[in-house]
């Protein structure tokens, strides 16, 4: 989580829930109140006894009536064309526009527009940590998708979120400049003074840290972050920039990149590998498509937030090394190996403590 980010959150907590207050958006029952038969206040819901099908072909037809979804995201211009590319070919007819910016201004937007009730987004595609600042901020729109049904019971969520496909964390190597043998089994073995100077983190990977602290408890988490600090890490911000200066040699190891992103490099043979396996904890941060609240597109949003759970859905996340949701899915685990001996710290949005992980990084790294 970074400085603005937290500062965000900071104002949510002393504004006082100034929107949550006002409640959840709620899914009305289908009675026929505000539209007609399987409608509620011009949104298509989900009758007794109707087929999947059938609901997914009148929220097609409404979402038609539309015409548009926006959808914010912070992902890079190749992902959006994929992710536009499948929409139009499963629902044609309906413009997906995306909103792209960094991560970090895409939500000041979106808390801005839950604040003034002047919602322009549709769907945006969120971490667990900018969801717990969404949704306790009100910007949430209670909807759990019918396709959730074909979601691996493990990654079922519990509530109305969105659960699309999630990120891993992995330690990473040159392999020009360390064997693999050489390296540690658990994470205090990078407290050794052998690995002075050598690895490197992200000065803002209070996400990576809350998953070690979610896993190792706090006390021990916390001994483990300090003994690093004092290991004198390079500090590197941004995911991509440190993961090429790992494959160009700059350093040996980096302790906190993306499993999708590493893999990729892996493919292309740089010289860099995933450590395999992982020390435990392995953190997994959770990717949700999160529906606002009084969004001026709906129908379209939900048709959008069912579409990430199809197949073709999926497929944008599994072409960029990502992991899937769905149960049968031979392909959504690509990253199983990496994951395969370690275990995995999933952070979701209610059971984090994102703001306490950010003040201990912090404290201890900066």
């Amino acid at each position: 989580m970074g400085q603005r980010r937290f500062e965000l959150f900071l104002a949510i907590v002393l504004i006082g829930g100034l929107v949550a207050a006002c409640g959840g958006g709620g899914e009305t029952s289908a009675d026929g109140q505000g539209g007609g038969e399987g409608m509620a206040d011009g949104v298509v819901v989900h009758t007794n006894g109707e087929s999947r099908a059938d609901y997914l072909d009148r929220l097609y037809k409404a979402a038609q009536e539309e015409g548009a979804v926006a959808y914010y995201t912070s992902a890079n211009t190749s992902e959006t064309d994929v992710i536009i590319e499948n929409w139009n070919e499963a629902y044609p007819g309906i413009e997906l526009e995306p909103v792209s910016a960094s991560a970090g201004t895409l939500l000041e937007r979106a808390l801005l527009e839950a604040e003034t009730g002047r919602v322009q987004g549709d769907v945006y595609h969120a971490s667990s940590a900018d969801l717990a600042l969404l949704e306790a901020a009100g910007a949430q729109d209670d909807y759990r998708p019918i396709n959730t049904e074909d979601v691996a019971e493990e990654f079922k969520p519990d509530d109305s979120y969105v659960f699309a496909s999630y990120l891993t964390y992995h330690p990473a190597f040159n392999t020009d400049l360390v064997d693999e043998d050489e390296l540690p089994d658990d994470w205090t073995g990078y407290c050794d003074p052998k690995w002075k100077g050598k690895v490197a983190i992200d000065p803002e990977g209070a996400d990576w840290a809350a998953g070690l602290l979610a896993g190792m408890g706090e006390e021990k988490g916390t001994a483990f972050l300090e003994c690093l600090a004092a290991n004198e890490p390079r500090l590197v911000r941004g995911t991509s920039n440190r993961t090429e200066l790992l494959a160009s040699g700059e350093y040996p190891v980096m302790l906190d990149g993306y499993g999708h992103s590493i893999l990729e490099y892996e493919q292309e043979g740089a010289p860099i590998r995933a450590q395999r396996p992982s020390p435990s904890p392995l953190p997994a941060l959770p990717q949700f498509e999160m529906i606002f609240k009084d969004a001026p597109h709906p129908n379209a949003a939900r048709l959008l937030a069912e579409f990430f759970l199809t197949p073709e859905g999926q497929q944008v996340w599994l072409d960029r090394n990502k992991a899937g949701v769905l149960a049968e899915d031979e392909q959504g685990q690509v990253n199983r190996d990496l994951v395969e001996g370690a275990e995995v710290v999933f952070l979701g949005p209610r059971d984090t403590d994102f703001d306490a992980a950010f003040r201990i990084f912090n404290d201890t790294f900066n």
